[in-house]
């Protein structure tokens, strides 16, 4: 199956009104690990094909301004960290990873928590099947659980979309006093990492706002994940069979 295949049938089989395209940004682009960004849902009434947005003008920056500092972490590794994100730049960061929403109907700037857990519920087919044409190495999903909303790496696991090979471990920030947490999971024969990480538009963590004292330091926590999951023998990229 390809993407245009996945996305006739699921538009055909939930008869959405705004139908929310994504998957891989820029296929010539898809660079080495596959990275895979996992959001919740797009504020839009209308169908949508947010690749092509994101390619055309890296969407709005409130949310990927962000994801471009974290992509720029996660595959360059380099710091310092880039405090101003041009539009070229945030186009060229984030052509360079796979992007993909739980819930694929468009909704409104602030997520219905019981909308989009029954959504995952629905079509955990056809969202495992999107995953697995992204063929992730690490998958970043953006949004813990909050006020009673559950975070997306959670739904994906409770949901079965994705099935645990390891039970949920966690590594300590490196600038919070505050773990992350994971799990690992097997696709398309590889196991890989599900990181459960803050929204991109987050503008408070534990009191700390800002560039200095909250954007700086998840730049740093991007590049502790690729130093823990990227840069290592056991980074997440062992055949199934090796577990």
């Amino acid at each position: 199956m390809d993407f245009d295949t996945l996305f006739a049938e699921w538009k055909t089989k939930h008869g959405f009104n705004a139908f929310i395209r994504d998957g891989i940004v820029d296929p010539e682009h898809y660079d080495s690990p596959h990275i895979l960004f996992v959001l919740r849902d797009m504020n839009c009434q209308s169908e949508r094909d947010l690749c092509a947005d994101l390619r055309n003008d890296g969407s709005g920056w409130k949310t990927w301004n962000n994801i471009g500092r974290w992509i720029k972490a996660l595959l360059d590794g380099t710091e310092p960290y880039p405090r101003s994100i041009p539009k070229e730049e945030r186009i060229r960061q984030i052509s360079r990873v796979a992007v993909m929403n739980l819930k694929k109907e468009g909704g409104g700037s602030r997520t219905d928590g019981c909308a989009l857990e029954q959504a995952v519920e629905d079509q955990c087919d056809l969202i495992r099947e999107e995953i697995c044409l992204c063929n992730p190495d690490i998958i970043i999903c953006c949004g813990l659980s909050s006020a009673g909303m559950k975070g997306n790496a959670v739904l994906l696991e409770e949901k079965q979309v994705l099935t645990l090979v390891e039970s949920w471990e966690s590594f300590h920030s490196q600038s919070f006093d505050r773990e992350w947490y994971y799990y690992r999971a097997v696709i398309n024969g590889k196991r890989i990492p599900i990181i459960s990480f803050c929204h991109p538009q987050v503008t408070n963590l534990q009191g700390a706002r800002g560039h200095d004292k909250l954007f700086e330091p998840l730049y740093r926590d991007m590049l502790h994940i690729r130093e823990m999951f990227l840069n290592t023998a056991d980074g997440g990229d062992r055949r199934a069979d090796e577990i």
